[in-house]
């Protein structure tokens, strides 16, 4: 029966296969964008690993990130953990303010990802869980017994990362991971897993707007003011202009 390192060492052959079959047809596991201007913006609504987001790929995309803001959309059921604290330490480790935001769910290994902001987000109705690390085995009894161990230890990193992010005790994420909780966006702010609740706010007017459609936007704006302010100037000269004839009125007949 296979040990430990060879099961971890076939997986890795199982990615690497699956990573050659999905550049094949090349779907957006997720996206940067606006990276060498002031925030760049990235998208990670997948899983992570295996068929999502890969950590090399990622780690390298970001590491060409030049902007000195970097704002991380999150939406993702989780995945592979050694993925994910790769992805994780990435975005740590980069030299620019990171913030992370939770759009809909940061599950699993995602919700360890959201620690990676200097800011953490969660978008009102987002939701959070966490849990301890899992797989799936087949093997002896003594197979699964160096397997449990290996879990305890993921688990065990996991529960710091949280603790590290939060300054709650290890103990807390211990017992939550253990039984599997999940978080609205106020109890995830209340447990320390993130920072802020963000209520959305609809804007007056598009923010992403074209330099020729912000123009004609400004110019129309401008056009509407320049008629408001005739018609009211209109409205006083027609109105001085009454005044000068004297006309009766019923308190002067």
């Amino acid at each position: 029966m296979p040990d430990i390192n060879t099961m971890i060492a076939e997986a890795d052959a199982l990615q690497a296969r699956l990573n050659t079959r999905q550049s094949a047809t090349s779907r957006p596991w997720y996206s940067i964008t606006n990276a060498d201007t002031e925030r760049a913006q990235v998208r990670i609504y997948d899983e992570i690993g295996y068929f999502g987001v890969d950590a090399e790929m990622f780690a390298r995309e970001i590491a060409g990130i030049t902007a000195v803001e970097i704002e991380v959309a999150i939406n993702s059921p989780g995945g592979s953990v050694f993925h994910g604290l790769a992805i994780y330490n990435a975005l740590r480790t980069h030299p620019a303010r990171v913030i992370t935001r939770v759009d809909g769910l940061a599950a699993s290994a995602a919700s360890f990802i959201a620690q990676a902001g200097d800011e953490r987000v969660m978008v009102e109705s987002s939701q959070m869980m966490i849990h301890d690390a899992m797989a799936a085995v087949f093997g002896n009894a003594q197979d699964m017994r160096e397997v449990a161990d290996f879990l305890d230890r993921q688990s065990a990193n996991i529960a710091d990362v949280y603790a590290s992010r939060s300054g709650l005790p290890v103990a807390r994420y211990v017992e939550m991971m253990a039984a599997e909780t999940w978080m609205t966006a106020a109890e995830a702010v209340a447990e320390g897993l993130a920072d802020s609740v963000l209520v959305p706010q609809r804007q007056p007017t598009p923010n992403n707007l074209s330099p020729q459609a912000a123009l004609d936007l400004a110019a129309a704006q401008a056009a509407a003011q320049v008629d408001a302010a005739l018609v009211e100037q209109q409205h006083g000269e027609r109105a001085a202009f009454l005044r000068t004839l004297k006309l009766p009125t019923r308190s002067n007949p």
